[in-house]
């Protein structure tokens, strides 16, 4: 592996990023002002992100960490993936949750997230994760996975956006939230979509750097779909879904990438 400074430095980062990710999630969760000003819709999916944050994020954060520590190429794979999971969420905390006691936090975890992540996925050697998990990895699967992702998705916010666009009117989605747009709207489409659909085209071409970027959107795709579940949950206590079946939904489907993970990570 190259680059062993950088890669550890940013690694040992991982101690104060997620103890400013618990403070966020605890601050969140039990300081009332906080969300204050939010939607009770808003609030609620926020509080469901927390929750996912201190209990799943920091975690996987530190025990990746410490794996990548001692040279585990599957640790640090993971450990990147949590990293954009979170560059994901507090782009969003940011930006589109209002002014609050926690900004200069929010500022904090995306700053460090980023740079870490940058200097992690500069650090690793593309041919070697491709040397260490080619053979056998089933390539063919998580590409269709990936290219799901990026169909039901891309089709289910345009459904939303297009009609609204046609109509002159704002999606409900927005207006709930009480904010100018939606930014999971923006990031998918503009971010997240594009990049699980080009890891899908590199893995059927077999082409190194998708042996890097698989595991890192598997990772990420996890710990997504268990924040959407605990988004709905939260919502549904304030009257504002029915949890049963798209947490039953969003739960299988980060067991079933956890799955996918491990089994790809096992092929080395």
């Amino acid at each position: 592996m190259t680059n062993s400074t950088p890669r550890s430095l940013s690694l040992w980062l991982s101690l104060p990023l997620a103890a400013l990710l618990v403070l966020s999630s605890y601050g969140g969760l039990f300081w009332p002002a906080v969300y204050s000003r939010e939607t009770p819709l808003w609030a609620a999916q926020a509080k469901g992100g927390d929750v996912v944050n201190i209990v799943v994020a920091a975690p996987v954060l530190l025990m990746s960490a410490v794996l990548g520590l001692r040279k585990s190429m599957a640790g640090q794979l993971i450990w990147l993936g949590t990293l954009l999971f979170l560059l994901y969420n507090f782009l969003i905390y940011a930006l589109a949750v209002r002014f609050n006691s926690l900004f200069l936090v929010y500022c904090a975890i995306f700053s460090i997230s980023f740079y870490t992540f940058v200097i992690g996925l500069a650090s690793l050697s593309s041919r070697e994760a491709a040397a260490l998990y080619s053979p056998r990895a089933p390539v063919k699967t998580i590409a269709t996975v990936f290219l799901l992702v990026a169909a039901v998705f891309g089709i289910k916010w345009l459904h939303e956006i297009v009609p609204a666009q046609l109509s002159g009117v704002v999606p409900k989605s927005v207006t709930e939230t009480g904010l100018p747009t939606n930014p999971v709207h923006f990031l998918d489409l503009s971010v997240a979509l594009p990049g699980y659909a080009i890891a899908a085209v590199m893995l059927v071409r077999r082409m190194a750097a998708g042996y890097v970027w698989a595991p890192i959107l598997l990772t990420l795709g996890i710990l997504m779909f268990l924040a959407i579940a605990a988004m709905v949950i939260a919502m549904s206590r304030i009257g504002a879904a029915d949890d049963r079946v798209p947490v039953l939904i969003f739960a299988s489907a980060a067991a079933g990438g956890a799955l996918l993970l491990a089994k790809y990570l096992r092929t080395k």
